[in-house]
């Protein structure tokens, strides 16, 4: 669920033109009322949906030419995308696959990559060119599926039941209660120090870009209502040095997601990347923002952003917001 988000556009599939005419697939049908739907423990084909889109630059080398939003679903891969490490589980009774496939999206086999209790983490490997792609169909399809993707970078961070990723905790979720997202903000501020300021230098322009889907990697599947509760879930441990820890993450994640409508696109083991639909409009409102952003991830401002003036510019204007933890 959303809740006051603001909706997803409909995207259009087109079977890709080719040298000879393959058969066309069959639609995905909605099950009647009282009709048994798809199980996920059927068999299941080996080779991927040749139906495609045209194809389309979904990027540019230093930022996208449309916004997040507009891409059109990706092709479906003709070869086998980059694979996972051949130790994880294979596919089996459980995966996200058969609710995907009746909510009229297709995907290679996948691997379970993460069990934490009754908390699992699916994973395929995507190309770098279709990775935002894949995170919108999928993302499309929440209602339907109860399924939300984010993508998860290399895979060998991700090995041993991501122990590299993860820290070990199965309540975070449940320790959000005990947390208060302004009196986290207010104490970590206070922790990271007054940041400098100034008259912003940085070029003022729109970023819609992210880091994460420049590379090859997995895109993941997390069953949750709201992509702020992934962090608690799982729980990630990509910022322990500042200690902030899962519960942190969506406890901020779900504040900026009531204000701004963020939703979490990457996770690796050191990045978060939102996409942020309503970003702050008002000089004041970019100012406050900028304080938490700053309060949340000071290492921003030694990794490039000069100024909180110049960090507040850019909330104004930017799509997606980057956050790395030295």
């Amino acid at each position: 669920m959303l809740g006051d988000a603001a909706p997803l556009p409909e995207t259009e599939t087109v079977a890709e033109p080719g040298p000879e005419p393959e058969p066309e697939p069959t639609a995905a049908v909605e099950p009647e009322a009282g009709e048994p739907s798809a199980s996920a423990t059927e068999a299941e084909p080996d080779e991927v949906d040749k139906t495609v889109v045209p194809p389309q630059e979904y990027f540019t080398p230093s930022r996208p030419k449309r916004e997040l939003l507009d891409l059109e679903p990706p092709p479906q891969p003709k070869d086998e995308p980059p694979q996972t490490p051949e130790t994880l589980p294979l596919d089996v009774s459980g995966s996200p696959r058969a609710a995907l496939r009746n909510a009229g999206i297709t995907v290679p086999h996948m691997q379970q990559i993460v069990q934490l209790g009754d908390v699992r983490l699916w994973a395929f490997g995507v190309r770098a060119d279709e990775a935002l792609g894949w995170w919108l169909q999928i993302r499309q399809v929440h209602e339907k599926t109860g399924w939300l993707p984010v993508l998860l970078g290399s895979p060998d961070d991700w090995l041993d039941n991501g122990e590299g990723v993860l820290h070990e905790g199965d309540a975070e979720l449940e320790r959000m209660t005990e947390l208060d997202a302004e009196t986290l903000l207010h104490d970590k501020a206070a922790e990271a120090g007054e940041p400098p300021r100034g008259v912003p230098i940085l070029p003022t322009r729109g970023d819609s870009d992210f880091a994460v889907p420049k590379s090859d990697g997995l895109i993941g599947l997390v069953e949750a209502e709201h992509s702020w509760q992934i962090p608690a879930l799982l729980p990630w441990k990509g910022s322990t040095n500042w200690e902030l820890y899962g519960a942190e993450h969506a406890t901020i994640l779900k504040h900026w997601h009531e204000r701004h409508e963020v939703e979490l696109v990457s996770m690796t083991w050191d990045i978060l990347e939102l996409y942020v639909p309503n970003p702050p409009s008002a000089e004041e409102d970019a100012l406050d923002t900028a304080r938490e952003v700053h309060a949340y991830c000071p290492d921003l401002m030694a990794a490039g952003v000069p100024t909180l003036d110049d960090l507040a510019v850019h909330m104004v204007r930017s799509r997606a917001w980057y956050f790395r933890w030295a």
